[in-house]
């Protein structure tokens, strides 16, 4: 499974990742059977790009499942509410009254992932939601989620998305006039 696929083409199947992905497959296919010009010229009249590269990051959000009342829960509620500081394994093992080996091997089988991949996927979502909602500076919001400098924000952004913070600001940002640049709430 590929969790940054826009479509996959297995032969004689094709899984789309959502709506507008299951169009980019719809496309996929035309242009497969019938050649890139059909394709196109169907894209222009859908009003959708002609083709998107197949891995382009997704920008979805993956829950983490419930464990509110556990130490791990409240632990990961913790980190949430602090991914402007420094957080290592050993920080949220302490809080969570573990070991650093049993509370990774906890956190895994809860949430699929390493801490420290956890962390980061968090600390970039909630700099999505800055650059969709606020008109924060670049290193404002890379200091707000724990980033140590906007050049690291902007690496690890890319590296994930496929895309620059700015650039996806300018793509999914929030009409000006809506924005609540004092109020952010988690």
């Amino acid at each position: 499974m590929r969790d940054d696929a826009l479509y996959i083409d297995h032969g004689d199947v094709i899984t789309s990742a959502g709506t507008a992905s299951a169009l980019d497959a719809c496309l996929h296919i035309v242009r497969e059977r019938l050649g890139t010009e059909a394709a196109t010229q169907i894209a222009r009249h859908i009003v959708i790009a002609p083709h998107r590269d197949d891995d382009q990051a997704q920008f979805i959000d993956r829950p983490v499942p419930d464990a509110p009342d556990s130490p791990l829960g409240q632990t990961i509620e913790w980190a949430l509410a602090n991914l402007d500081k420094p957080l290592s394994v050993e920080d949220l093992a302490g809080r969570a009254s573990m070991s650093p080996r049993n509370f990774s091997r906890r956190f895994r089988e809860l949430t699929g992932s390493s801490p420290a991949k956890w962390l980061q996927a968090k600390r970039l979502a909630e700099a999505r939601r800055l650059l969709e909602g606020t008109t924060w500076s670049i290193a404002r919001i890379a200091e707000t989620c724990g980033f140590n400098s906007p050049v690291t924000f902007r690496q690890n952004f890319l590296a994930r998305y496929s895309t620059t913070p700015t650039s996806y600001r300018h793509r999914f940002a929030v009409p000006s006039t809506t924005r609540r640049d004092h109020i952010i709430s988690r």
